[in-house]
């Protein structure tokens, strides 16, 4: 069923969306946990992908017995990330064109992420485009990390845009869940580390930021069809 008006507002993730730095931050954990004995599986990566940091932390700790509170995890991960993404943080096939074409037609588009604000600053400034993404919405700013709705709520908000009125682009189930919640349209864009997952919670899955920009009419209209 199409939608009975068009949508007008695109609403990004950040990690594994718009960058690649989902392979980083496993990198991250990877060498912490190394440091004290302790092998990062794939399987408890996957269940930590598209959490807040708090929320992925915990899942370390009830995983592997550190000798470290939640909070001193939290501060040792974070130093490492800060120092690891100063070195560049890698986009994601398609996300400039995919810009280019919301900038074309003057459709508005903010973020939505699970990571903290400051690094999700650190990462638009990176990418030079601190100027033009019109609202932020960061883990650290909302009572409830995805799968809840808060964050994708909270964008829309200083976005000035109805939730229903949005079109989210996410990577992660987690984060399929929040934009749906919110009452989204939800695209799944899969990359290597979720490509396994059941995106059931999506209007529609696209391989790509490419596709998303070559079917942008269509989506922005309500008349794309997943199966087209």
């Amino acid at each position: 069923m199409n939608h009975t008006h068009p949508y007008t507002t695109f609403i990004f993730d950040m990690d594994g969306l718009m960058v690649n730095t989902e392979p980083i931050s496993y990198g991250v954990w990877q060498q912490l946990l190394a440091d004290y004995g302790y092998t990062l599986s794939e399987e408890v990566h996957g269940h930590m992908i598209g959490r807040r940091l708090g929320e992925s932390a915990q899942i370390v700790l009830d995983t592997y017995p550190l000798p470290l509170t939640l909070a001193q995890l939290m501060a040792e991960r974070n130093t490492r990330y800060d120092q690891a993404l100063a070195q560049g943080v890698p986009e994601m096939p398609g996300l400039r064109a995919l810009l280019a074409a919301l900038a074309q037609r003057h459709i508005p588009w903010g973020v939505a992420t699970s990571s903290p604000r400051t690094h999700a600053l650190a990462v638009l400034a990176q990418l030079q485009l601190t100027a033009v993404c019109q609202a932020l919405a960061a883990g650290d700013e909302v009572a409830q990390g995805k799968p809840a709705p808060d964050l994708y709520l909270l964008a829309a908000q200083r976005l000035g845009t109805p939730p229903t009125c949005c079109i989210a682009l996410e990577d992660s189930l987690p984060g399929c869940h929040a934009a749906a919640a919110a009452g989204m349209y939800s695209i799944a864009v899969p990359h290597s580390q979720t490509a396994g997952a059941s995106f059931t919670c999506a209007r529609a899955v696209l391989p790509s930021l490419h596709q998303v920009a070559d079917n942008l009419d269509a989506l922005l209209a309500g008349t794309f069809s997943r199966y087209q």
